[in-house]
Parts: C-alpha cells; sequence; structure tokens
C-alpha cells in the first residue's frame, strides 16, 4: 500500500465509518447477505427436499452461492461506495482535495480498496455462515478477489453518471439485476457464455467458485475476469478525473 493511500486511510477511514453507520441504510446493505448466509444454511437444504421430487437442487449449491454471496455483495458496496462519492461530489468535498495535501489518486486508491476489501471479507463470512459447499481457503479467496473488481466499477459507475442520492438508491435494483445476468449465462450454450460474459463479468468469479465447489477449479479463469474488469475500471478512471477536473 502506498503512502498516500496509507495516509488516506488514517484520515478518511474515521469519517467514512461515521458517514456509513449513521445511515441504517447503508448499514443494512453492508451486512445483510453475510447474514442471509445463515438463512441460505437452512432454507437451500429445506427447499432442496421440497423440490426432490421435480429438481435436483445440490449440484446448483455453488450457483445459487455464487449468484448470491460472491456476486450480489461486491455489487451492493460499490453501490454504497459510490453513494458516498456522489455526496461528497455535491458536498464540494472532491473539489476540495484539488487544494489539499491529499492527492486525488490517494483517495481513489483508499476507497477503492477498502471497499474490495471488505467484499472478500463479507463474502467469507457469509459463505463460511451457508456451509452448504466445500472449498478451500485458497479458491475461495480468487474468487472473492476476482469478484471485488466490481467494487470499482460499480462505484466508478456512480461518481460518472449518477447525479444524486435520490438516483444512486433508485440504480440499486437494475444493478442487483445485471448481478443475475451470469447465472443465466450458465445454462446458454457455450459461445454465448464468453460472449455474455463481456457485459457480465461477474461470470468468471462465479463459475471459478463454481468449479472449485465441484472440485476441479478453473484457475485459468482468473485471466478473462481480470482483464474485463481492469479494462473497464480504467476507462471509468480517466472518465471519473475528466468530470472532477471539468
Amino acid at each position: 500500500m502506498s503512502a498516500g493511500v496509507s495516509r488516506a486511510l488514517r484520515v478518511l477511514a474515521p469519517n467514512d465509518f461515521r458517514l456509513i453507520w449513521r445511515d441504517t441504510f447503508l448499514v443494512l446493505v453492508i451486512v445483510i447477505l453475510p447474514l442471509a448466509g445463515l438463512g441460505f444454511r437452512w432454507l437451500v437444504p429445506y427447499l432442496t427436499g421440497v423440490l426432490a421430487e421435480w429438481v435436483e437442487l445440490e449440484p446448483y449449491y455453488g450457483l445459487i452461492l455464487g449468484s448470491f454471496l460472491l456476486a450480489q455483495q461486491p455489487i451492493l458496496l460499490g453501490a454504497v461506495v459510490g453513494i458516498l462519492f456522489v455526496e461528497e461530489r455535491d458536498e464540494g468535498t472532491l473539489l476540495a482535495l484539488q487544494a489539499s495535501p491529499l492527492s486525488l489518486k490517494s483517495f481513489l486508491g483508499y476507497r477503492l480498496l477498502a471497499g474490495m476489501g471488505l467484499s472478500v471479507v463479507l463474502t467469507f463470512v457469509g459463505v463460511s455462515l451457508a456451509g452448504l459447499v466445500t472449498v478451500s481457503p485458497l479458491e475461495l479467496l480468487a474468487a472473492a478477489l476476482l469478484a471485488s473488481l466490481a467494487v470499482p466499477v460499480i462505484a466508478l459507475t456512480y461518481a460518472v453518471y449518477i447525479q444524486n442520492k435520490v438516483q444512486a438508491v433508485t440504480a440499486m435494483k437494475p444493478l442487483q439485476s445485471w448481478a443475475m445476468l451470469p447465472v443465466l449465462l450458465f445454462f446458454a450454450p457455450s459461445p454465448w457464455q464468453w460472449i455474455g460474459s463481456v457485459p457480465a463479468p461477474l461470470y468468471y468469479p462465479i463459475r471459478l467458485f463454481c468449479s472449485a465447489a465441484d472440485g476441479g477449479p478453473e484457475w485459468w479463469l482468473i485471466l478473462p475476469g481480470v482483464i474485463l474488469q481492469a479494462a473497464l475500471i480504467l476507462w471509468l478512471l480517466r472518465r471519473f478525473e475528466r468530470t472532477v477536473y471539468a
């Protein structure tokens, strides 16, 4: 971690914590999915028994957990970080950074890396509480890190395109629908899975998690997953910087 990002962590983290803690909605957004892991521990096996006559759910446990805990978690956290960006832009905080010792890059590095780190931790908590599949800590870490790249994608999309907090909250519903697109790709013919993964890069961490749950992790999925999301992040960063300095 660079000195600038470390300085931003010391200066801004306490204030960010207060901003989030005083907003009950944001607190619920952060903790609801990990706590839902306990619900999955009971609900999914129950549904497996109820639906056993028509469909066998157990082979899809990895997909169920991946679609909710692995994909939805970074999207919700990205929305929380994005809402903070929108509020700070409206209050002139981002412009004030230009006259402060803390650079915009350090500020972005701290905020986005903190969101990604929290996403990984909460994903571990949710999957562990659910207890439906067996994956090694390394496999879960790889899938969670790959999925956490969605945090800066969503946060920067908010910062660039969302005008106010009302729009920011409203946008969360279509974002959650977007998180379900990778699930549909699992049932699409092979060529369409890879074509569809371009607008839905969370397909890669979900598939990595599912393959690990099935006992054969497809490690090569990390490369295209990183490339697609990193390219999108870099493009959004340039757009964000032009917006701030305009």
